[in-house]
């Protein structure tokens, strides 16, 4: 994964990871035949990192329960993929991500800790929402959560082509506040 998030795809190759491991030449084209098995392995590995990350979020949470909530919760998990180790993985995360458009198998891989994101980000809408004194309709809610995922995405993106648009939690806190109030409850544009 730190080759594939350092060099991108093309620096990635059995024995380059080989020589990155530490293990004898030869072993990783042992257990991954093919190139494609190889990434579709780091894939597998990136998405139990993610996984990992978000169920230790969930512990975190339920212990501080202010730790990671709300909108401010949300921008110090996104902010954290504009630092190591995290960077290297949304770096690893993005070039597994324009492979997995063309493989469809890949795509399946990276679906879960994607799936386990866009949740945390529907999460923070619905909590948004939970004072309104009428109930958001579900799919403002579901709209929303798209809005915001994308966004984040984007914001993240910044990070991995070295330009970061976002400089602290609190500054995307508040983009992400201006988001969230700038969607209009009713569903109107």
């Amino acid at each position: 994964m730190a080759l594939l998030g350092a060099d991108g795809a093309r620096g990635v190759s059995h024995p380059k990871v080989d020589k990155k491991a530490g293990v004898p030449d030869g072993t990783t084209s042992f257990y991954f035949r093919t190139r494609k098995a190889l990434m579709h392995a780091i894939a597998a590995r990136l998405n139990e990192l993610d996984l990992a990350d978000l169920s230790l979020l969930s512990e975190v949470t339920d212990a501080d329960p202010t730790e990671f909530t709300g909108t401010i919760g949300f921008a110090t998990l996104v902010m954290y993929s504009a630092s190591e180790p995290w960077l290297t993985r949304t770096k690893a995360r993005y070039e597994l991500a324009l492979q997995a458009g063309r493989d469809d198998e890949l795509a399946a891989t990276l679906r879960e800790s994607m799936d386990g994101f866009y949740g945390l980000a529907r999460a923070v809408v619905t909590e948004w929402h939970a004072s309104d004194e009428n109930p958001t309709p579900l799919e403002v809610i579901d709209d929303q959560a798209k809005t915001l995922f994308s966004f984040v995405n984007g914001v993240m993106m910044t990070f991995v082509v070295g330009q970061p648009l976002v400089a602290d939690a609190d500054q995307l806190d508040r983009l992400i506040r201006g988001v969230l109030a700038g969607w209009p409850a009713d569903g109107t544009p």
